[in-house]
């Protein structure tokens, strides 16, 4: 089962080169033909791959349920670089409580840079970083613990998004209908498909769209942001309708895909 996906950025028009990672924990460098040029491994100890984010080109960080190790070279050797835990040192409880200390909390979290897509059971919290190029960097917190599903599925998980500034201070806390799966920002795409934009997919598949310039100002109230419905189905008349099909998203440039149990759903962005 494949777990974590990602597209260089830094490669050449003719030659795309993208990574997945597995369960098990293998890493693969593939082009456009779907050849495997070049693979490698985390150690179990590590955990399950989470997310993939670029790094430099041909260069990585695998987030794992344990931290995060960077790769380079992933087209020649897939040279394995330095681990680190800094990444996985979070918590959650169930009544909603986001704790910075790994263990403190009954369910394990992990920071993910919320510019690519991640696999997450929920989404607990945002965090908005340094500013790097045009906008302040994104992270987000997701819940790996599957036995948070549980709490989903009994629905008495927490429905809300703390958002946090550069400093961990909370500067407002979003209210929804469903507990959050997963959020992804734009701010950092390449070229043309750079945009103040966040989206954040909900367990019941509705999912929204927020600039992010009013979401981390304090001054604007949380009535005053543009939250809306990024995509509509044709049937998405009832927000309440709790699909439950839906276990995660990418958007890039105009473009949205939604994977779940019944495959792939594309749509143009709203």
């Amino acid at each position: 089962e494949i777990t974590a996906v990602c597209c260089e950025e830094q490669d050449e028009d003719d030659n795309p080169i993208f990574y997945a990672g597995d369960v098990e924990g293998n890493l693969y460098t593939v082009n456009k033909k779907g050849k495997v040029l070049k693979t490698a491994k985390l150690q179990a100890r590590k955990g399950k791959i989470h997310t993939i984010v670029n790094r430099n080109k041909y260069s990585i960080y695998a987030y794992s349920s344990g931290g995060s190790t960077s790769f380079s070279h992933a087209t020649t050797d897939f040279r394995k670089g330095n681990f680190s835990t800094a990444s996985a040192n979070y918590s959650f409880d169930g009544d909603g409580t986001f704790h910075k200390k790994k263990g403190a909390g009954d369910y394990n979290v992990i920071q993910y840079d919320a510019r690519t897509p991640t696999k997450a059971v929920a989404t607990c919290a945002i965090e908005f970083g340094t500013k790097v190029r045009n906008f302040e960097q994104v992270f987000a917190y997701a819940v790996i613990d599957e036995e948070y599903e549980n709490m989903i599925e009994e629905g008495t998980a927490e429905n809300s998004i703390q958002v946090l500034n550069a400093s961990s201070k909370k500067i407002r806390t979003l209210e929804f209908k469903s507990p959050v799966k997963q959020v992804m920002s734009c701010r950092h795409h390449q070229g043309d498909a750079e945009t103040d934009k966040i989206y954040i997919l909900l367990w019941n598949g509705m999912l929204y769209s927020v600039t992010g310039a009013m979401l981390m100002d304090p001054d604007v109230a949380d009535a005053a942001l543009d939250l809306k419905v990024a995509v509509m189905e044709e049937d998405d008349e009832d927000e309440d309708d709790d699909k439950g099909e839906y276990k995660g998203f990418c958007v890039f440039g105009k473009k949205i895909c939604i994977y779940g149990n019944d495959g792939l759903f594309t749509a143009d962005v709203v």
